[in-house]
């Protein structure tokens, strides 16, 4: 029954919302303002009985409105009940001093003014104000007491009061050190259980994107399309977060094959779910509605994309979309037809790199300046020649900060770096290429999902 009683006068104001070092505070102020309240109830009836009328009346209303403050903390007005607090401590304090003298040692508690605005006010200019005030009024009370008689005679009384006056000092100390030590245990229970339902959480999310990158795994070209279509070739894809927002996909056409590099909106879950959006477009419109030509093949998928993400036709809606290059190789006569949104193309021949520029939009929702209607996605061919090694990549490679400098790795310094090692086995390129950006990289994190393909004619 006393520990629900206590726990009730030390829990007023504390609500679940509140940050642990605020119940904290709640906690001290409140067990410090009953203890002391209920030594104010003492002190008044010594005062009454001993006739002592001024300082019985003075400490009566010194409990009354402690009472009062924990009434404040009961409707939430924490910062208010704290400065009164500190207000009435140093008023009663002083006052109470001078009616009995320095033998009753009540000038002791002056400390606790600026100690309890420490521990519960963040305003440090508010604290500093209040240890200022408490030294003034110490050092005016030791001043008086040399000058001025105590208003009630000096009494044997008084000692006793003096020594109860150390009792409550140190029961005071010790509520308070048992006071943190019990939140402490359990701020640290706490802790325990949110790290537990944290970790739990977490390993049933990280489960979960596993499951979600062997279903995107899926939908992305396989090695074995890959491999019978393009015998030397690689690919270097390094999701950001486990799933990816860049893919790549291909398809048999006729005697050709079909082959598209996209950088989608964002990275990680999002990008996921934009990528598996890009490669469900780029199958109705192959499989489908059987359209071929690379560049009608962006239309349609912008088409698609806006249908789906901007139904209002809006600027502000929809913006995401993916960067791309989407190639048909026809190998029987050495061509290649391509449309580039955003990225470009290269190729590399007799050591010499060949950059088609792509067109300057993404698929998805984008005006050319002032004009109301997109500007179709414009088809390149090149003529191929027996060695030569195309790359098409997305922009995570070359946006990847690192180096002694933590700068961006940079297009020009992967030009400089294919220029070196295209006359590599496919293979080892990759290789050697993984082991550039992760030695770039260094301890950094990666800033975006890192897409990469070389292909030998």
């Amino acid at each position: 029954m006393l520990n629900n009683f206590w726990k009730k006068i030390i829990n007023r104001g504390v609500t679940p919302d509140l940050e642990f070092n605020v119940r904290n505070k709640i906690r001290i102020f409140n067990s410090s303002t009953f203890v002391i309240g209920s030594t104010y109830i003492f002190y008044a009836l010594i005062g009454f009985i001993r006739g002592h009328f001024l300082a019985g009346v003075l400490t009566f209303m010194a409990w009354a409105i402690s009472a009062f403050c924990l009434y404040l903390m009961s409707q939430r007005k924490y910062v208010l009940a704290y400065h009164i607090t500190a207000i009435l401590g140093t008023v009663f304090l002083f006052t109470f001093s001078l009616f009995y003298g320095e033998t009753n040692l009540t000038h002791i508690f002056f400390f606790f003014v600026p100690v309890g605005a420490l521990v519960l006010l963040d305003d440090f200019k508010a604290c500093f104000i209040y240890f200022i005030s408490t030294v003034i009024c110490l050092l005016t009370v030791k001043i008086l007491f040399q000058y001025y008689p105590p208003y009630y005679p000096v009494e044997a009384i008084n000692k006793y009061l003096a020594y109860l006056n150390i009792v409550m000092t140190c029961t005071l100390l010790y509520l308070a050190v048992r006071m943190f030590k019990y939140e402490n245990l359990i701020y640290s229970k706490e802790i325990s259980q949110q790290r537990d339902v944290i970790e739990e959480k977490n390993k049933d999310i990280v489960s979960s994107i596993h499951y979600a990158k062997r279903i995107q795994k899926a939908l992305l070209a396989s090695d074995n399309l890959l491999q019978k279509n393009l015998p030397e070739h690689f690919v270097l894809y390094k999701p950001k977060d486990i799933v990816s927002g860049d893919f790549y996909w291909g398809e048999i056409v006729n005697d050709t094959f079909v082959f598209c590099t996209a950088d989608c909106t964002g990275h990680g879950v999002p990008g996921a779910f934009m990528s598996l959006l890009g490669i469900s477009f780029l199958n109705e419109a192959v499989k489908e509605k059987k359209i071929t030509r690379p560049d009608l093949i962006f239309n349609q998928l912008r088409e698609d994309i806006i249908k789906v993400l901007n139904p209002e036709g809006t600027q502000d809606e929809g913006k995401d979309g993916m960067d791309a290059v989407l190639c048909r190789f026809d190998f029987r006569n050495m061509t290649m037809d391509f449309a580039c949104a955003n990225n470009p193309i290269w190729i590399i021949r007799e050591q010499k790199l060949l950059e088609f520029k792509p067109d300057k939009q993404p698929i998805g929702m984008y005006k050319i300046y002032e004009e109301n209607e997109q500007k179709p996605f414009t088809l390149q061919t090149v003529q191929l020649q027996k060695g030569d090694l195309v790359y098409t990549f997305t922009d995570g490679y070359a946006d990847q900060f690192g180096g002694e400098k933590g700068k961006k790795f940079k297009y020009k310094q992967l030009q400089e770096t294919l220029m070196q090692i295209n006359k590599l086995p496919m293979q080892e390129q990759q290789n050697v290429l993984d082991k550039i950006i992760e030695d770039w990289k260094g301890k950094l994190d990666q800033v975006d999902d890192i897409l990469l393909i070389g292909i030998r004619v």
